[in-house]
């Protein structure tokens, strides 16, 4: 992680955003009077009053039979969002031929007996399956959808990767349902084929969504059914988080830190928004720390809160600490709904946790005013992490610190935002360092940064780095030291001082390897070059031990740009007090 207007017949409301292409392998009507040859009636053509719309909208019920949802009342879903309209978030836009129900995983969201017109369903998918199934009747002829679904990371259209049944028996809306006897629904057009019926302005514009049903001449309702799974790849593939938990929408501290750290699974849910929960009065800490002048700029002063041993040359001066670290035990799912959650003041740690995901969220304004205050993320030696579609700007010290013995972790479409007035320089320092620990990071923007976007440190550290974008990095943006192994492919360097960076470490370790796939990285505005080495560097390094498919560099540019990032393309401003 796109949509279109038309005339209505049951319209949509949709989303902006770039659709998956769908095969055609069926026929399809290119007009109104083309129609598909083998229409399953045993011989010639249909009449064109199969599939037309045009004149006044038909008087539409609703489809009829328990099979179909007759007599369900509608649930109340917290992946339902009533924050935001067609094509300003993510969420399923529908029109059909001629009435519908809509459901998530099981449960009935969205009805329409009104023909022609159009219906935009605002919603979130979880990590992990997902299934929009729908039921659809027509007054008259055969009964036929459009489909969109807008998810973070890309567009869903309908096509023949839908299954249909006129005839479904069972829980068929539901998860874990068995649909491997369905047949595929047939492709009876694109949008824009069916005059009267085809979708207004609110509908994606750049859909590759495809008018779905069963053959023509086929009476009756018609049940759809679609299971789109939301899953990492990379070294944290396999992922699973909290899955086969009932979800829980989650609105104070206490309730979330309780339940992201208990021992059993958990699917975590905060609604689209900002949820401060910062200490506030007694809860804050006082502190005392070190004052110091930039070098660059004698009229800034920054303030670091000494760690270890460190020392300072200056009177130490008070200041507070109003951040939460929240922690997590294993099997735990955490996503922001709809635009995404923000959590201002909110550093995350995982320790000897296991498979654990974090979605839409923002963490930003981290004891902003400190250095050496909290990272965004810290993992200590969890195992099975997948961290999708963050935004994190503003934090006092890392964005992420993965420390050795981590194993199996994906970053994915991962806004660093490093701009930040209380750093020297106004950039983030070190963005990310990786200590003998395996990690990939795909699709994932490092902006305003110095350095270490990230660095592989140490001989077990095994980094993967592919369709990523590094932009405006004031010294080098990859590093591999220590012997720690960068595999470098289809990214793009835009304004960055150097590219990379080769080194050793002072106790004599070796020197970091790094590869940069040849031919597959894009670098901009001279930012190509290489440190501790002559030309871009071609090591020897590890195998990926996964399957995945990079996208060219310059493909891949528009994708970060547009969806990396809480929210995705619909990210919700954020804000400092």
């Amino acid at each position: 992680m796109r949509l279109s207007r038309s005339t209505s017949l049951l319209g949509v409301a949709a989303l902006s955003a770039s659709a998956w292409g769908l095969s055609c392998e069926d026929q399809l009507i290119q007009t109104a009077t083309r129609l598909p040859g083998d229409t399953g009636l045993g011989g010639g053509s249909p009449s064109l009053s199969e599939l037309a719309c045009e004149g006044e909208a038909p008087k539409a019920e609703l489809p009829p039979g328990a099979a179909f949802g007759e007599g369900e009342e509608l649930a109340s879903s917290p992946l339902v969002n009533t924050s935001y309209g067609a094509l300003e978030g993510p969420g399923l836009s529908i029109t059909a031929r001629d009435s519908f129900r809509v459901y998530i995983n099981g449960d009935l969201i969205a009805v329409s007996a009104s023909a022609r017109t159009p219906l935009f369903v605002p919603l979130s998918l979880l990590p992990g399956e997902n299934v929009i199934a729908v039921s659809v009747h027509a007054a008259a002829g055969t009964p036929a959808a459009l489909l969109h679904l807008d998810e973070l990371e890309r567009g869903h259209g309908s096509g023949s990767d839908w299954k249909l049944s006129t005839a479904p028996e069972g829980d068929w809306t539901a998860l874990g349902y068995d649909d491997s006897g369905w047949p595929e629904a047939r492709e009876l057009g694109s949008a824009g084929d069916l005059p009267g019926c085809d979708p207004d302005a609110s509908f994606p514009s750049n859909t590759a969504a495809r008018w779905i049903g069963p053959a023509l001449g086929t009476r009756g309702p018609i049940a759809l059914r679609k299971v789109i799974r939301v899953e990492p790849i990379g070294f944290g593939e396999g992922t699973t988080g909290g899955a086969g938990a009932t979800p829980v929408l989650v609105s104070t501290w206490t309730d979330l830190e309780a339940l992201a750290r208990s021992d059993e699974p958990a699917v975590l849910l905060l609604a689209e928004g900002i949820h401060d929960f910062r200490r506030k009065g007694s809860e804050v800490a006082d502190i005392e720390v070190c004052p110091s002048v930039c070098s660059e700029d004698p009229e800034k002063t920054v303030y670091q809160v000494l760690t270890g041993d460190a020392t300072c040359e200056r009177p130490l001066v008070g200041a507070t600490r109003d951040a939460r670290i929240l922690r997590f035990g294993s099997n735990k799912t955490l996503v922001g709904l709809g635009r995404g959650a923000a959590l201002p003041g909110v550093s995350m740690n995982l320790d000897a946790s296991q498979n654990v995901i974090v979605r839409n969220l923002a963490l930003y304004d981290l004891n902003t005013n400190l250095l050496e205050a909290g990272d965004a993320f810290t993992l200590t030696q969890p195992s099975r992490v997948w961290v999708d579609h963050a935004t994190v700007k503003w934090i006092s010290d890392a964005f992420a610190d993965i420390l050795a013995g981590t194993r199996g972790v994906t970053f994915s479409y991962v806004h660093f935002d490093g701009s930040t007035e209380a750093e020297c320089g106004g950039r983030e320092r070190w963005a990310c360092t990786i200590t003998d620990s395996e990690v990939t990071m795909h699709h994932c923007r490092f902006d305003e940064v110095s350095t270490r976007a990230p660095v592989a440190v140490g001989s077990r550290a095994h980094v993967h780095l592919f369709n990523n974008v590094f932009s405006n990095i004031s010294d080098w943006a990859v590093g591999a030291s220590c012997e720690g192994q960068v595999l470098l492919e289809a990214s793009v360097f835009e304004n960055a001082e150097a590219a990379t960076r080769r080194s050793d470490c002072s106790d004599a370790t070796g020197r970091g390897l790094l590869l940069a796939v040849p031919g597959s990285n894009i670098y901009r505005d001279e930012s190509d070059i290489h440190l501790g080495g002559d030309g871009e560097p071609a090591d020897a390094v590890f195998t990926p031990p996964y399957d995945y498919a990079p996208e060219r560099a310059s493909d891949a540019l528009a994708q970060v740009i547009s969806r990396a990032g809480a929210g995705g393309p619909w990210a919700l401003p954020l804000a400092r007090e």
